[in-house]
Formats: structure tokens, C-alpha cells, sequence
């Protein structure tokens, strides 16, 4: 997994949703808003897609994003949100089997 900066994010944590969606966005993934109350999920064009489930915006802590490679059925979590070439390559480097 990689590292985590240790730190709270800037925005209470009514905002955090709509930050990970505006990150998210500004790193370059898709949103996907079919499972809003659940989920924040990010997808790329080539068969990846970035998760932010509903717990890592209510705790207020820095979340925890999943990366996923969906071709390939592989996982790696991260705490920074990377760009899907980014993703590509840490999930080739680092990803593990999901656990279905």
C-alpha cells in the first residue's frame, strides 16, 4: 500500500465527498455517480477504476482509495489519488489479487 502523509484533509467531513470527486476528476478519472450514497468511483477509458467507499469520508481521516485493475483482477490501495497512467503502473508493480 502506498504511504499515507499521516494528515487530516483541509474540509470537514461534509465536504470530504466532493473533494474526492473533484480530485478525481482533476487527476484526470471519469465519475461514476451510480452509487453516490455508497461510493465515490473514479474509472478510466482502459479498464481501471480508483474507489472511495462511504467510511473514508465519515471518519474525517485521510481516506483510503482502492485502485482496481478490472481486466486483470488485480487491487492495491493507496492514499494519494494518482492518475489512471499512474494507477496502470502501480497496480502492475504493486497489485495484488482481489479477493472475490
Amino acid at each position: 500500500m502506498a504511504g499515507s502523509s499521516g494528515k487530516r484533509w483541509e474540509v470537514g467531513p461534509q465536504e470530504i465527498e466532493k473533494e474526492i470527486e473533484n480530485r478525481f476528476a482533476r487527476a484526470g478519472w471519469h465519475l461514476d455517480g451510480g452509487f453516490a450514497d455508497h461510493l465515490v468511483i473514479g474509472y478510466s477509458e482502459d479498464g481501471l477504476s480508483i474507489l472511495a467507499r462511504k467510511e473514508a469520508w465519515e471518519t474525517g481521516d485521510e481516506p483510503l482509495f482502492e485502485l482496481i485493475d478490472h481486466e486483470r483482477d488485480l487491487t492495491y490501495a493507496v492514499w494519494e489519488i494518482p492518475t489512471p497512467q499512474e494507477a496502470r503502473d502501480m497496480l502492475k508493480e504493486n497489485g495484488q489479487p482481489s479477493r472475490e
